[in-house]
């Protein structure tokens, strides 16, 4: 019975007509709903692009490369070798011998850098399918005497699918500039000439067959396996190995299976994907915990509003207490009215923040658009393009958390003025 006038009265209070409480009781609702927004929605969409990074980047570098310390080239069969025990392991998707360097390209009076994987016919097959989500233009396969690169290096080079372009080592150059520096301190005029005459940079012609976009796939060069050893003189030597994985998100627990297994010669080294991306991926799930103590804040300051909320009532109901103490009721009972009521607030304020925070989530792209058409930007993005749209990955938990917290906050938020209410001395209150 008491519990009954316990919720009836939270109600009344609650449903107060021409009464400021009944304004601020909306505000409170707002207020939560607000906070339970951005909580799920940031935390959504920031998780997304977090995903989408990792995926880009598993997607664009080569999940292993073994090759010697030494990261000079090694004979072709030490690499089998090699090879032959990677392809045994059940970690292992695809793997293949190739070459890594660095190689300069010239054309139409522009030069490029860019690092170049060598790869063999059955390795080039595979591993340009994985790449081939990232084409720009042109074809992704390649035959003996072209190229793929990306689109900013072929940009620069004023340079289309179908164009000649000359390529040269980047030892090469490096070459070129030691004769360069020997020529210019011969004070023999005729010798001097004779070792300018010299400098070569040893340039081999080959073919443009197509492009990558170099916002999700890198910078990146690739060649065929034989193109690349004529390319950097590698005769019939390689680099090392490079390795696909099944899970590739597990590359480091990988490497150490592989390591405790004997694998990888202990004279050899081994790049992972994650070197690429490991500091950036830090960087963002900082950014992450740091955005989750801004919305922390904000549902505090939800919180508050729920607080004045049961202030204000408290205050303007203190002749009502008073008579419900004189009456006889409890200290509980009288908390359990404003708690009740804050109740009510923080489920009714967190359901409408869950669902305002589906429906933004649902349709991010279109609200994108529409800011971009009122700010006077573009309101079409570029639909190859990385990021064209807004990625975001919902976590079930959190958004269990997130309302559990956002009901806890306001609970928590309305004890203070209740207890104050609860200890009103009757006739005080009566007197007021």
């Amino acid at each position: 019975m008491l519990s009954n006038v316990t919720f009836f009265l939270a109600r009344r209070y609650l449903r107060a007509k021409r009464s400021f409480v009944s304004v601020i009781t909306v505000i409170s609702i707002l207020g939560v709903a607000v906070g339970v927004l951005m909580m799920i929605v940031v935390s959504s969409v920031m998780k997304g692009f977090e995903g989408e990074f990792r995926k880009t980047l598993i997607g664009s570098e080569p999940h292993i490369l073994l090759r010697p310390q030494d990261a000079k080239p090694t004979d072709a069969k030490s690499a089998a070798d090699v090879l032959a025990k990677v392809r045994l392991q059940p970690d292992v998707l695809a793997a293949s011998s190739y070459i890594g360097s660095a190689m300069f390209a010239e054309h139409d009076g522009q030069q490029s850098g860019m690092d170049v994987l060598g790869l063999p016919e059955d390795g080039a097959k595979f591993y340009m399918s994985k790449v081939a989500k990232h084409k720009a233009e042109g074809l992704l396969e390649l035959t003996p005497g072209g190229v793929v690169c990306a689109d900013y290096v072929a940009g620069g080079l004023n340079a289309h699918p179908g164009d000649a372009i000359s390529v040269y080592a980047s030892k090469n150059v490096t070459s070129a500039v030691k004769r360069f520096r020997i020529a210019s301190d011969e004070q023999d005029e005729t010798k001097r000439h004779a070792a300018y005459e010299e400098i070569k940079l040893n340039p081999k012609e080959i073919k443009l067959l197509g492009t990558t976009r170099m916002e999700s796939a890198g910078t990146y060069g690739y060649v065929t396996l034989e193109t690349a050893q004529q390319i950097f003189g590698f005769g019939e030597k390689v680099s090392g190995v490079l390795i696909e994985l099944k899970q590739p998100g597990e590359v480091k627990e990988v490497m150490k299976r592989f390591t405790a297994a004997g694998v990888v010669p202990t004279t050899w080294s081994a790049s992972l994907w994650t070197d690429a991306g490991d500091a950036r991926l830090a960087a963002m799930s900082n950014e992450r915990v740091m955005m989750w103590i801004v919305l922390l804040i904000i549902a505090i300051v939800a919180a508050f509003s729920v607080m004045n909320t049961t202030i204000t009532v408290t205050t303007q109901k203190r002749r009502e207490i008073g008579v419900l103490t004189a009456l006889g009721s409890r200290q509980s009972q009288i908390i359990g009215i404003f708690v009740s009521q804050a109740a009510f607030v923080g489920i009714l304020g967190t359901l409408t923040g869950l669902i305002l925070s589906g429906l933004v989530l649902q349709y991010r792209d279109e609200i994108r658009m529409g800011i971009a058409v009122l700010s006077g930007g573009s309101a079409n993005a570029d639909s190859g393009m990385f990021l064209a749209t807004i990625p975001a990955q919902i976590e079930p938990w959190f958004i269990v958390v997130t309302c559990l917290g956002s009901i806890t906050f306001c609970l928590l938020a309305a004890l203070p003025p209740a207890w104050l209410a609860s200890r009103v001395d009757p006739a005080v209150a009566l007197r007021d």
